[in-house]
């Protein structure tokens, strides 16, 4: 196996020096080089051709921002985004720019806790070189509706639709709730892998995007139809009820599974329990198998199950291990994934 060539970019002195150590600890990656700010960045990712860049948002001279578009535009390297700020309109600026993923840095100071971070960072790394470069290429986001609408007499769901989610998801799960309808049948409910505190700014993006409510789930909610709901970081999120009798969110502060935590398997599992046959799921990009075991119990009861294709897909991890599971009968490019859904329901007889 070859070495994954990283290229550390940060405006500190100490930070680059903790993450070279980090990376250079880790089997099968070398750190060609580092720079500190994006005039740098760019001019090292010429010279020295690496296959990933972490690269830091707020810098002198050139900010990440501008720097990641240069890098994407003039070369093969993928983009890891760092930063200390929990600013969600830079995190989602920089997944549409072409970002492969987002990490925040720990507010506690990246020395303390180099180790938990270092994890997730080399883990961020092979990601990103597991990622063909043709696909760093972000679709433009898809216009918000001018106004929030909430759908009349919207009461107890009689429908399920739960969507899965990881690298590459956030701008999938915009192009799908883009194209989904606030049914008063039906709720939406997402687990997106995302660094803790993005979950409430990205469910309001979400809903900015459908003309629906969605927010951050909580313990207890109400699962109301016509709005869709996205579980927090650090907590799995279940279902508890029955079609029609006031379904609420159960949220479990248990183990990893997959080593995540949210998993899309609990809420798969425990909405084919709760709803049987009235439930679709939807398995979207994402590295690793969350969701697809979920997937075939949502099968197994009756619901309809859906993955998206591999042509479409950052990562055909989630959607492919469900598809060679066997649990995905419909498989569709993601401009085509809300689509399959409002059919599903219409034929189903709770959606217009």
């Amino acid at each position: 196996m070859a070495d994954i060539r990283v290229l550390v970019v940060d405006d500190s002195a100490l930070v680059r020096q903790i993450l070279s150590r980090v990376l250079s600890d880790a089997p099968h990656i070398e750190v060609v080089g580092t720079a500190r700010d994006g005039v740098g960045a760019i001019e090292a990712v010429r010279s020295l051709a690496p296959d990933v860049v972490t690269l830091d948002i707020c810098m002198p001279v050139m900010d990440g921002l501008e720097a990641l578009r240069r890098i994407v535009r003039e070369s093969d390297a993928r983009v890891i985004m760092l930063s200390s700020q929990d600013d969600s309109d830079t995190t989602f600026k920089a997944l549409e720019s072409g970002a492969i993923e987002f990490i925040s840095k720990p507010r506690e100071g990246l020395a303390t806790v180099a180790e938990r971070f270092g994890a997730e960072l080399v883990r961020a790394v092979r990601t990103a070189y597991a990622i063909s470069p043709a696909k760093r290429e972000a679709a433009p986001p898809p216009d918000a509706p001018l106004s929030l609408v909430q759908p009349p007499e919207a009461g107890d769901p009689e429908h399920l639709v739960v969507v899965a989610a990881s690298t590459g998801g956030p701008l999938a799960l915009e192009r799908v709730f883009s194209g989904l309808t606030a049914e008063p049948k039906v709720a939406y409910l997402v687990v997106q892998h995302l660094p803790a505190g993005f979950s409430a700014s990205f469910a309001a993006r979400l809903s900015r995007i459908a003309g629906f409510p969605v927010v951050e789930a909580e313990v207890g909610m109400r699962v109301k139809g016509g709005c869709g709901y996205v579980a927090p970081h650090g907590t799995h999120m279940r279902i508890k009820g029955a079609p029609g009798t006031g379904a609420r969110i159960e949220l479990v502060d248990g183990p990893t599974l997959h080593g995540l935590k949210p998993s899309a398997d609990p809420l798969f599992e425990s909405a084919a329990k709760a709803f049987g046959s009235n439930v679709t799921g939807v398995v979207l990009t994402g590295m690793g198998t969350d969701g697809a075991y979920g997937l075939s119990v949502i099968g197994q009861a009756g619901g309809q199950t859906i993955a998206q294709d591999e042509d479409t897909s950052v990562v055909w991890g989630m959607p492919g291990s469900a598809v060679r599971l066997g649990a995905a009968r419909v498989v569709a490019p993601i401009d085509r994934i809300a689509f399959e859904v409002l059919r599903t329901l219409r034929n189903r007889g709770v959606a217009s």
